[in-house]
């Protein structure tokens, strides 16, 4: 039997071969004679005859660069010719035999001209056998010459009622398209058109398609050819990425906005109206809870819909609030609940709520249904998103897609919390600066006073806070006079006579603090003061590189969605192809089933059908596993196991004992803490690869323990893996370039890598290219 390996295919059918040394010509297709109606490629013996021909019918300027070809295995070259009034494009792909000293043309030939000139019955035979809807016309619209079933089956009337008459247009949502369609069918030349559009046909809520027309003569009368494809799957994921990119927009900007602390552009409100917008509610608020001076707890309104205009009693009750400075201070309601009982609550029939006491406030909107999100840090209530009056009412998907919101507006917060707090204690610090003889040993911040030679005159009693109890008075005036030095520098200066800085430094622990300085300059005639206020901002820091971190991912997420979006779509359209053709298929043979043919055939299809739903399954659940793992923040549940008892009911489990070498040389009594799910998965994973890519030998799996180390390896004598491609083998939907014809997904190292790496251990391939491969795991003790 040939085997594959012994198959040697050769690309050897190029339309012009020429001797490099003498130019002559060698070979010329019989296909090249006959294009262009034997006008061009005939009647030359030699390149340079070649050349001038060519020059001879070339539009413009003709430059042949063949010189890149020694830099160059291929090289595009393309032109413009005219040949009997008739415009085409010319490509030629060239390359050079540099063993045999030759260069070789392949040559294509394009016209401009690419409308229909076909006879009636040709035409009508075309449109009969398109497999999608289809439909000829007369050139003005006014006659339909033929529609095929699939058109037919589209339509949503009957035949019988458009043979009077109808307007076409009637069947686009958008008018102002068909106009342009129109236009383009009357105006001459541009004889294919191509679009997408929502088109009124069977559905009465339309559907939309991707559409081409060609115009044609049939038997020398005008016509055009339409033909539909559906798109309403592209649109519907085209509409989904760009409500998740427009939704990802709306947070960054929000984001930015109070990052800069540009609160005068309402960052709060932008929030809101983003929320709404998602959402497609009516009205709502987004609230902070916090506590009055008596210690109870209010709900204080950042942004609200305004109700003002809806009449003179909603005006008085809007200004009530607002004179109120939006402060709520009853809970007995929707909203009280939510924040009382830290829970979400979704109520589409709020007069049957127990928390709806049925009071009627003069100039409030009706609620018709309500969601209430309470914001949490930890499991402590801090703002509140409520919504109302959606049309038809929230459902779960609604609470899902404010995730990103409250998640946001946690941050803001918090953030704009210790903004406040930062503010107010500056004002505090200047304040404190002018009384400073009285209050400086009570303030919580590090209060110094220095001459103009930085030597310290005066140092408040918190110092023991910034530079830990035990250490020395000359190293913390050693510090404090660095941090006055970087911060008296030019770059940190706010006004004439006042510095600010914020400056990383690091205790004698090891710790490192971030500590802001405001420095003021206090001239005086005879000894000139430097007075600082230095503050520990290290919580501050910390959360703003948090909310820049939170950006950054927010970009990152975006980009992911968008290409995992595409690989997906990729990725399925293979196997449902499959599953359709399949089906046909086996519709046909279920006719003449009174065939055992027929019936080995369906049998034999319906056994395709179950191997793609298998291989979709594969896909959507490695697809699962990769969102739940690929952030390494997932926690552990580890357990205490017997590791050789694990891995045999492991392989026991999957059956796969009789087709692997097992050897576990480990103890019978080693006894492991890790995570049974994360580990089994790991273990059948890189077992499964084994077995799938390691040829006729079975595979070895060998337990083993080293020191503070325990794992095992897994070797097959298979294809291998090539060695450029070694980096990309933990990369989502890579897949080797020799792994053709058997399944997989290219998604199961990934979350075995991340698996294994969550326990702090490692994973490591050595393989050879048609060898075999191992792979090492292993995980600390």
């Amino acid at each position: 039997m040939l085997k594959t390996e012994q198959i040697l295919t050769a690309f050897n059918n190029e339309d012009l071969v020429f001797s490099l040394e003498t130019g002559e010509l060698l070979k010329i297709s019989e296909r090249i004679t006959r294009l262009l109606d034997d006008q061009i490629f005939t009647g030359f013996d030699s390149l340079v005859e070649y050349e001038a021909i060519l020059a001879r019918f070339s539009i413009g300027e003709r430059l042949h660069e063949r010189l890149k070809l020694i830099d160059s295995n291929d090289f595009f070259l393309e032109s413009t010719l005219q040949v009997g009034g008739v415009i085409y494009t010319l490509n030629e792909l060239i390359w050079l035999d540099r063993e045999d000293m030759t260069l070789h043309i392949f040559v294509f030939v394009v016209s401009d001209d690419n409308s229909f000139d076909l006879p009636e019955s040709s035409m009508i035979e075309i449109v009969d056998k398109m497999p999608n809807p289809s439909l000829l016309i007369s050139g003005d619209f006014s006659e339909v010459l033929i529609a095929n079933i699939p058109m037919i089956k589209l339509l949503n009337q009957p035949v019988s009622g458009l043979v009077r008459g109808f307007h076409l247009g009637d069947f686009f949502a958008d008018h102002e398209l068909f106009q342009k369609l129109l236009q383009w069918a009357l105006e001459p030349g541009g004889n294919r058109l191509s679009f997408q559009a929502k088109l009124y046909l069977k559905n009465p809520e339309g559907n939309w398609f991707d559409i081409t027309l060609f115009k044609a003569k049939v038997d020398d009368k005008d016509c055009i050819l339409i033909l539909l494809l559906s798109a309403d799957k592209s649109k519907r994921d085209q509409l989904n990425l760009e409500r998740s990119n427009s939704l990802l927009s709306n947070i960054v900007e929000v984001q930015k906005l109070f990052l800069a602390q540009e609160y005068e552009a309402k960052p709060y409100q932008l929030l809101l109206t983003n929320i709404l917008g998602v959402i497609e509610a009516e009205i709502g608020f987004i609230g902070e809870v916090a506590f009055d001076l008596n210690n109870k707890q209010v709900l204080k309104i950042h942004a609200a819909t305004d109700i003002s205009t809806a009449g003179p009693e909603a005006f008085k009750l809007y200004d009530k609030y607002v004179k109120n400075d939006f402060l709520f201070r009853h809970f007995d309601n929707l909203f009280g609940a939510c924040i009382t009982e830290s829970k979400v609550i979704l109520e589409n029939n709020p007069p049957q709520n127990p928390h709806t006491k049925g009071i009627k406030i003069p100039g409030h909107p009706h609620i018709d249904n309500f969601l209430g999100i309470p914001i949490l840090k930890g499991d402590k209530v801090v703002g509140l998103i409520g919504l109302g009056n959606k049309k038809g009412g929230f459902c779960e998907s609604d609470i899902q897609e404010l995730e990103p919101f409250a998640s946001t507006y946690s941050v803001i917060i918090e953030a704009f919390n210790y903004e406040t707090e930062k503010i107010k204690y500056e004002k505090e610090s200047l304040e404190k600066a002018l009384i400073l003889s009285k209050v400086a040993d009570f303030s919580p911040d590090l209060i110094v006073v220095a001459n103009e030679d930085f030597e310290i005159e005066y140092l408040s009693k918190s110092s023991e806070k910034f530079f830990e109890i035990g250490v020395d008075t000359s190293t913390i005036h050693r510090k404090i006079r660095a941090l006055l030095k970087k911060t008296l520098v030019e770059k940190n200066r706010v006004s004439k006579d006042l510095f600010k800085s914020r400056l990383k430094i690091r205790s004698n622990s090891g710790n490192s603090i971030w500590l802001e300085s405001m420095m003021s300059l206090m001239q005086d005639s005879h000894s000139p003061k430097l007075i600082a206020v230095i503050r520990d901002v290290s919580v501050q820091a910390r959360t703003e590189e948090n909310l820049k971190l939170s950006l950054k991912k927010e970009r990152e997420f975006n980009s992911f969605v968008s290409d995992f979006m595409n690989t997906v779509s990729h990725e399925f359209k293979t196997p449902l192809a499959t599953i359709m053709s399949s089906l046909e298929l086996s519709k046909h043979y279920l006719d003449n089933i009174e065939e055992q043919t027929s019936l080995e055939r369906v049998k034999y299809h319906c056994g395709k059908i179950q191997s793609e739903i298998n291989n979709l399954h594969q896909i959507v659940s490695h697809s699962l596993d990769f969102n739940r793992f690929a952030i390494q923040g997932t926690a552990l549940k580890e357990v205490q196991v017997n590791y050789r008892k694990f891995i045999e009911a492991c392989v026991n489990k999957y059956g796969l004992k009789s087709s692997i070498e097992y050897l576990p040389e480990v103890d019978q009594s080693l006894e492991v803490n890790i995570d049974k799910f994360m580990i089994e998965t790991s273990l059948v994973n890189i077992m499964t690869n084994a077995i799938k890519y390691g040829g006729e030998r079975k595979p070895e799996l060998r337990l083993f323990k080293e020191g503070k180390w325990f794992g095992f390896t897994v070797t097959d004598h298979g294809i291998g893996i090539k060695k450029e491609e070694l980096s990309y083998i933990f990369t989502p939907f890579f897949r080797g370039s020799n792994v053709k014809g058997i399944e997989g997904t290219g998604f199961g190292l990934v979350a075995v890598k991340n698996f294994i790496e969550i326990h702090g251990g490692n994973i490591k391939f050595k393989s050879e290219y048609g060898v075999g491969t191992t792979v090492e795991v292993r995980l600390p003790i």
